[in-house]
């Protein structure tokens, strides 16, 4: 076996044994996989043969949201293109530097930039070589679930320079080099953590006037129906102009929860006090992300979270010519993007009264 392809496999074991459990930062997936698919070489002319039709085998692990390694291994063959003209084969290793430039949980497209070593040799006349290579491009991975295994697909498109001028009459080539195949993630996804499980609710004590305050201990027995109280079943002041629970979206989605209808229901009866007791006040909501997607595509979904809250507002009442719209993306997070919790709490919408 020669030398480029000997140190290929070590360095594709060395990387394997570095992790073969499951790993997550940022919430994107950061398994160590292999990769093996087909390549075809976009031939240099200096060549003089047809294009280079091959395979290629990998490994990588990305460290971060933006960033990976990987190490492959390759072999290409150039029939010739005329009679008794040259045909070539090369073998070789490289190691490749990924960086994900918009990376989402099922569908990471990146740039590469890449070195190695590579021994081409020209079988009719038997002369060889072997040289370094640069090369840099971009493709995306397509991760997908087939049954219970986890499975992707990945395509790139790459430059390569190679200097082959060991052999006579040879300048170096300067390739497209076009790579399908498939990935296989090593281990499985950490599972999520599960939700406690609610102890079944008490029999519920009678409430004549249903304001959620048992007779026993309700001060004030006939509230109108709809009117909020405190825990002696008695109108409370006003709240603050603050004092309203943010509303908090699944990931990558701008629909409304029951639970976040639950508090927005709330949230509409004191508003309508509130706005009109003060002519000049006005609700204020500003929508917001976390840190995954890309920076336009997160102000877009947080102009359409503060979108969504609005229209339930208004559609519980809420004057809609006194509702302000805002939508800061993932600029103004109130937690640490580096974790599942703190992105959960930044994915939210927030509401406020001020005065106009």
């Amino acid at each position: 076996m020669k030398r480029s392809s000997s140190a290929a496999i070590g360095l594709l074991l060395a990387l394997l044994g570095a992790q073969s459990h499951a790993d997550e930062a940022d919430g994107v997936d950061t398994r160590p996989y292999i990769s093996i698919g087909g390549s075809y070489v976009f031939e240099d002319a200096t060549r003089d043969s047809e294009g280079g039709e091959g395979y290629w085998l990998g490994v990588g692990k990305s460290f971060n949201r933006f960033w990976g390694l990987e190490f492959s291994g390759f072999r290409n063959d150039f029939d010739a293109s005329r009679a008794g003209g040259p045909e070539w084969q090369e073998q070789g290793a490289e190691v490749s530097a990924l960086y994900y430039y918009a990376r989402g949980e099922s569908f990471a497209p990146y740039f590469s930039l890449g070195a190695g070593w590579v021994e081409t040799e020209e079988q009719t006349s038997g002369a060889d070589a072997s040289s370094p290579f640069g090369a840099a491009g971009l493709g995306f991975f397509k991760s997908f679930a087939l049954g219970s295994t986890d499975l992707g697909l990945r395509g790139d498109v790459r430059y390569r320079w190679l200097d082959a001028d060991d052999i006579a009459g040879v300048s170096p080539f300067e390739e497209a080099v076009v790579r399908l195949g498939l990935v296989v993630p090593l281990g499985s996804r950490t599972a999520p953590t599960e939700a406690p499980v609610s102890a079944p609710a008490p029999a519920k004590a009678s409430d004549a006037d249903g304001d959620g305050v048992p007779d026993g201990r309700d001060t004030c027995p006939d509230t109108a129906s709809g009117t909020t109280v405190d825990a002696n079943g008695c109108p409370p002041p006003l709240p603050p102009a603050t004092d309203f629970e943010p509303v908090s979206f699944p990931f990558d989605e701008s629909g409304l929860t029951d639970y976040a209808k639950a508090i927005l229901d709330r949230a509409a009866v004191r508003m309508r006090e509130r706005l009109a007791a003060t002519p000049n006040l006005l609700v204020q909501l500003s929508g917001h992300t976390d840190w995954i997607g890309t920076e336009g595509y997160n102000q877009a979904l947080s102009e359409r979270r503060a979108a969504a809250v609005r229209d339930y507002l208004v559609g519980k009442g809420v004057d809609g010519d006194r509702v302000r719209s805002f939508a800061y993306g993932e600029t103004r997070p109130v937690d640490s993007n580096e974790t599942e919790d703190g992105r959960a709490r930044n994915r939210r919408v927030e509401l406020q009264l001020s005065e106009g």
